[in-house]
């Protein structure tokens, strides 16, 4: 009780410290807000008594629900039928169930991927290197594109998996997934890919694309996190990596509460995409107006990456505190990304890279308030003559020096 109530007065600290009032969510790719309905359908359903994998009364109205739940889903991304449908707990399981499922069925052969894709896709290719199997990463443009002829010259005749990411969520590009479907179908080659970040938000449809593998996300289209799907065509081409009782790629007792708000959030889910274009135009306008500036993003989305000569990332985090966004930087201590580097291999864009995304919801004056506070923030800094064009301030890099000259004396 004590504990809850210290939760509890930490929380308050924290919304009153940058009340909801005044602080700016623009970091709608790395979660979005639970749906309301799709809330109310999971507490209505967590209240059910039973297991849906047991043979009573209680147990089939929870396997009906799931079913329900998956018939949802394939309409929604226009599979034949519900049994396709692989309810797992997060999107990067589902892309090792995927990935792995297909290399279990080959004692050695070629995949094909590329530099941008996510971690849980990358690392999994890793791993099958290091046992054996060969993987070709595609090039990107400066955009984030690939090339489909480099695409189709990568075939050889042990591919058996080309996986490539539908949306990027770090800078926004969109692939022609019905074109690589298209190339994959033509060779005979599985097609997979992750579409956490498009599902709902931008149209798919599995029969038209040639997809043999779909993974999609519940908690970016408002449902509670917890709960994903990886859309199957044929339960054949893959070998399960998990054991246990009921689905044999998905073993275990189900989630049915978070699988039904999973549905729900689909049916509740909206997203108008020609507000989000809008939105898109004008923050990229107004973020061109602070000058040295490089917008990585292309085509219109709901995800604008911009990387900003002259300053430091962390002086930018210290400085706007009213606003949510993501960013990632090497002098942070952390890595460069794997995305940065895809399309930067050279190193030439200034280390500082922001990534805002949004919703519909957002307000266009939100916006375009942001990138005015964000410009007088960054020429404040330039004019302070804090950093040079690198990472490393200008007063380090004396000190550096410094140190240098002493270690040698």
């Amino acid at each position: 009780m004590v504990m809850c109530k210290r939760i509890l007065s930490f929380s308050c600290l924290l919304l009153s410290a940058c009340s909801p009032n005044k602080a700016v969510f623009l970091d709608y790719a790395a979660s979005a807000q639970i749906n309301e309905k799709a809330l109310e359908k999971f507490n209505a359903v967590s209240l059910l008594d039973g297991n849906s994998s047991g043979f009573n009364y209680h147990a089939k109205i929870l396997s009906a629900i799931e079913k329900e739940s998956a018939d949802t889903v394939a309409r929604k991304i226009n599979a034949d039928s519900g049994d396709q449908i692989v309810f797992v707990g997060n999107a990067s399981m589902a892309n090792n169930i995927a990935i792995l499922g297909v290399a279990g069925n080959h004692k050695k052969c070629h995949f094909i991927s590329y530099k941008m894709e996510h971690k849980s896709v990358l690392n999994v290719f890793k791993y099958l290197e290091n046992i054996g199997h060969d993987v070709t990463y595609l090039d990107v443009d400066r955009y984030g594109y690939i090339n489909p002829d480099q695409l189709e010259k990568s075939i050889r005749k042990d591919t058996k998996l080309i996986s490539i990411q539908m949306f990027n969520s770090e800078i926004g590009t969109i692939q022609n997934v019905e074109a690589i479907g298209k190339i994959a179908r033509r060779h005979g080659v599985l097609f997979h890919s992750d579409a956490s970040q498009s599902f709902c938000k931008y149209d798919i449809d599995v029969k038209k694309m040639n997809i043999d593998l779909l993974t999609i996300s519940g908690y970016k289209i408002g449902s509670p996190a917890g709960i994903a799907v990886l859309y199957v065509k044929d339960r054949g081409k893959l070998k399960p990596i998990l054991f246990g009782s009921g689905d044999k790629l998905s073993p275990g007792t189900k989630p049915t509460a978070l699988i039904a708000s999973f549905a729900s959030a689909i049916e509740n889910f909206q997203f108008d995409k020609v507000a989000v274009a809008e939105n898109f135009r004008i923050l990229v306008d107004e973020l061109l107006k602070i000058g040295d500036v490089y917008v990585n993003s292309k085509t219109p989305s709901h995800v604008v990456s911009v990387s900003i000569d002259g300053v430091l990332l962390k002086d930018i985090l210290e400085r706007i505190k009213n606003y949510s966004f993501s960013a990632g930087c090497s002098c942070l201590g952390q890595e460069r990304s794997n995305v940065m580097s895809a399309i930067d291999p050279d190193g030439k864009l200034p280390a500082c890279t922001l990534r805002i995304s949004f919703s519909d919801r957002v307000k266009p004056k939100e916006l375009v308030e942001f990138a005015r506070v964000l410009k007088k923030e960054v020429l404040q800094l330039r004019g302070e003559k804090k950093i040079g064009n690198g990472c490393t301030s200008e007063n380090s890099k004396k000190l550096e020096e410094l140190n240098d000259i002493l270690k040698k004396l």
